[in-house]
């Protein structure tokens, strides 16, 4: 497709020179030098190379080596075409001056017949290519294209690295959270015997040491009530947490179910210890004394900076990372325990762990508590993502065991309020309308009755679920598919010059892209993106006919960043320019 605003340039307007987004995945227009104490040398190919339609370059003249390597020092060059014998620096002189200032650039030298051998030496010493004075345009406009590839490749390739390189930059703290959140909840036992997965996620804990375990809790949101702000604060609250314990011991945080941060500690002896019985046990114990005695600090830290009072519990010993669930429950088990006992509690397990082991009978019974409470925590996603089935076989699955009805009633109030918590987080999310209040108790969800059967909690909540999944349906088919499409229809056309990506459309309408894209297609008979572009180009039509605008400036109300870019667009749907369009 045909560069409609090149230009070919002296070193004098030089700082008018503007990259505008090319063809070659979007790194821009490159820069070509072309260099020959022959102006009609330099005049002949500027022209040549200038009225190719495939190549997109900024052309710049130099009327000698010396010309050339003063624009160098001033502006990055792409490709340089140069003679490689000029008076007072040769050919060869300015590839060396070129490479200390441009290591990437492609040097393309012209020569003569009795200079063939010597333009070889100076491909071999980081010259492109070399091509005869007196060839055809052809090959002449053929190692042009070769060096503007061998740019384009180098490009993407350094991009792809860079992106990579972030990528994984980006993804580290995110998968260091998720390792220790699958050490924490029992889904990750095997990592602590892989040292390089330790390694590749720089978390820095010996695997085969044991660990202190710490659990803070944020004790109150007050009027902290969206998702993403407390999980900023939990974030800050590590944060708090690292640095001042970050002293003495190795510490590593995640985040843990909506209102708490769980810490790993480890002595820093252990970084240079081979073995556990290397770090002397005195060490370990002086480890829980500088942290359980930090603690007060730690919390009025969080309090003046954060605004945020929270409590902490401290396992009494270090253990195995493979027995880090164990360890992770005993600590959550101590926050209920103590509930209503106070904010900014500081608790550890020391008198349970110096007493007798619990009974089998206790241990089994808890660890019942806690996988009833995961289940739980499951329904929720059911009723967010509307599936009814799943949600009553598993509602039904939780409520019908016979174990968790003749369990105590403090089992009872637990599950009572987490399944609570289910709903109450999903009328957060969708706020209930005057409809949906009048069939829905909400106050089954606040206040709590001590003395309601199991069976009765069942069928409260039951009867909740099948309201909030009928309303929602009922909603659903309210809306309907052709009422959806004429609304999005109806936002292309008044948001025109905005973003329209699919991405972004389904995002607005709540959907999946690609669920909207199916929906688009069966209900409209069109592409999504197609309509778009119609739309677009039907805008821009009008705005060409009837106003005076510039071609940049209808760009930019038909949603283009680049003139050039929608230059493009319109050539390929209209085969003619904007321009050519106005002109009819």
């Amino acid at each position: 497709m045909p560069f409609t605003a090149r230009r070919a340039v002296r070193h004098d307007d030089v700082l008018d020179l503007r990259p505008t987004t090319g063809r070659y995945g979007g790194c821009g227009m490159y820069r070509m030098m072309v260099v020959d104490d022959l102006p009609i040398i330099v005049d002949r190919m500027v022209r040549l190379i200038d009225e190719h339609e495939q190549l997109e370059l900024e052309l710049i003249k130099a009327y000698s080596a010396f010309e050339a390597l003063d624009l160098l020092k001033k502006i990055k060059i792409d490709i340089v075409l140069t003679d490689i014998k000029m008076p007072g620096m040769e050919g060869i002189e300015l590839l060396h001056e070129i490479r200390k200032y441009w290591p990437r650039c492609k040097v393309i030298f012209l020569t003569s017949y009795d200079e063939f051998h010597y333009a070889k030496s100076a491909i071999s010493g980081g010259g492109f290519d070399f091509i005869l004075k007196f060839e055809s345009d052809e090959v002449i406009i053929e190692s042009v294209q070769k060096a503007v590839a061998a740019l384009h490749d180098e490009y993407a390739a350094l991009k792809q690295l860079h992106e990579a390189q972030m990528q994984k930059r980006q993804m580290i703290p995110l998968l260091q959270e998720q390792a220790l959140s699958h050490l924490l909840y029992g889904k990750g036992r095997d990592i602590h015997g892989g040292k390089e997965t330790l390694r590749e996620l720089d978390i820095p804990l010996q695997s085969d040491m044991p660990v202190y375990v710490l659990v803070g809790r944020a004790d109150d949101w007050g009027t902290i009530t969206g998702a993403a702000d407390r999980k900023l604060l939990l974030y800050a609250a590590r944060n708090v947490a690292e640095e001042l314990l970050g002293v003495s011991v190795v510490i590593v945080s995640a985040t843990v179910e909506e209102s708490k941060i769980a810490c790993l500690l480890q002595p820093k002896a252990c970084l240079n210890a081979a073995r556990q019985e290397a770090v002397p046990a005195d060490v370990w114990e002086r480890t829980f004394s500088f942290v359980f005695e930090s603690l007060p600090f730690l919390q009025s830290t969080c309090r003046d900076l954060l605004k945020l009072q929270f409590s902490f519990a401290l396992g009494a010993e270090p253990v195995p990372l493979s027995q880090l669930p164990e360890a992770f429950d005993q600590l959550r088990s101590l926050f209920l325990s103590h509930a209503g006992a106070g904010k900014e509690l500081r608790l550890t397990d020391r008198k349970s762990a110096a007493a007798d082991n619990p009974s089998a009978a206790a241990a089994a019974q808890h660890k019942m508590q806690s996988f009833v409470i995961k289940k739980i925590e499951l329904l929720g996603h059911y009723l967010e993502t509307g599936m009814k089935a799943e949600f009553d076989q598993l509602y039904e699955e939780i409520m019908d065991d016979p174990a968790r009805q003749s369990a105590s009633g403090f089992l009872k109030l637990e599950v009572h309020h987490t399944l609570a918590s289910v709903f109450l987080s999903y009328f957060r999310l969708h706020p209930p309308n005057p409809s949906l209040f009048a069939i829905v108790e909400l106050g089954k969800l606040t206040q709590t009755d001590p003395d309601l059967s199991w069976e009765e909690m069942k069928a409260s909540f039951a009867t909740m679920a099948d309201r909030i999944f009928a309303h929602k349906a009922a909603e659903t088919k309210e809306i309907g598919k052709e009422n959806l499409i004429l609304w999005l229809n109806d936002y292309i056309g008044k948001h025109i010059a905005e973003d329209l990506s699919l991405a972004r459309l389904a995002e607005i309408v709540h959907l999946s892209p690609v669920y909207l894209s199916r929906l688009y297609i069966q209900t409209a008979g069109v592409g999504i993106s197609d309509y778009v572009n119609m739309c677009r180009m039907d805008k821009a039509k009008e705005l060409l006919k009837n106003t005076h605008f510039k071609i940049y400036e209808i760009a930019e109300k038909v949603g283009y960043d680049s003139a050039l870019s929608f230059i493009r667009f319109f050539k390929k749907q209209m085969n003619m320019t904007p321009q050519e369009y106005r002109n009819l």
